[in-house]
């Protein structure tokens, strides 16, 4: 019985010892976890130092970079008045000059009927430039094909035969499906054919009766081919 004692207290002594090397092994792990928690903690307060500084100089900048705005602001609304009132100035002047141009003012159809007033009275030369200066000034005008025709009809009055064809091409050339077209066929193989080009004034004075079977032009332009050259 007393052997059986002896080796219970010696069990229990050695469960005891174990028990206390468990927590001093315990109480290092904790110390070192401690250790590392406060060298993390010492970083996180570094960095946030860190961070305040950063975030006041951030900010100081952020006041320098407003102030500059505000000047920048500021020069624009300057700016803005200034070239409110010169456009203002501008209008104004603009306005007085057209009050005091009102009662000299041309119109498209003053220039094309004083040409037109030129033509009719044998003033070829004169009638040709005018009806030139209205294409030059207006040349989207309603009139402006029949300029073409009128300023071709001048040049070859006074004898500038290429002129006139050139008048009539550039008809044909800018207003394909101009109603005049058949009209500034003829007149071109007819200025052409003193220019030797006789080959393509027949085939301009053909293509008349092709496209335009019913214009009076078919006439004039069959007979001008009858006395061409074979």
């Amino acid at each position: 019985m007393k052997k059986y004692l002896t080796f219970i207290f010696i069990a229990g002594s050695g469960f005891l010892l174990a028990g206390c090397m468990a927590t001093q092994q315990d109480t290092d792990t904790l110390k070192l976890q401690l250790k590392a928690l406060d060298g993390t903690l010492s970083q996180l307060q570094t960095n946030q130092a860190e961070l305040v500084a950063k975030l006041d100089e951030i900010a100081q900048t952020q006041a320098i970079s407003n102030e500059n705005l505000e000047q920048l602001d500021s020069q624009i609304s300057n700016l803005s008045a200034k070239l409110d009132d010169m456009s203002v100035s501008m209008r104004s002047k603009t306005a007085q000059t057209r009050t005091a141009a009102a009662g000299s003012t041309i119109l498209p159809s003053d220039v094309f009927n004083d040409a037109k007033a030129q033509l009719d009275k044998g003033a070829f030369e004169e009638a040709a430039t005018g009806f030139k200066l209205y294409i030059s000034k207006y040349p989207t005008s309603e009139q402006v094909e029949q300029a073409y025709i009128y300023m071709g009809d001048a040049y070859n009055s006074y004898g500038q035969t290429t002129k006139a064809a050139v008048a009539y091409a550039t008809l044909l050339q800018k207003f394909p499906k101009s109603k005049l077209t058949a009209t500034a066929r003829l007149k071109y193989a007819q200025s052409i054919i003193p220019l030797g080009k006789i080959k393509e004034a027949r085939q301009y004075l053909a293509s008349i009766a092709q496209d335009f079977p019913s214009a009076p032009e078919v006439a004039q332009a069959q007979e001008v081919l009858a006395a061409l050259p074979q």
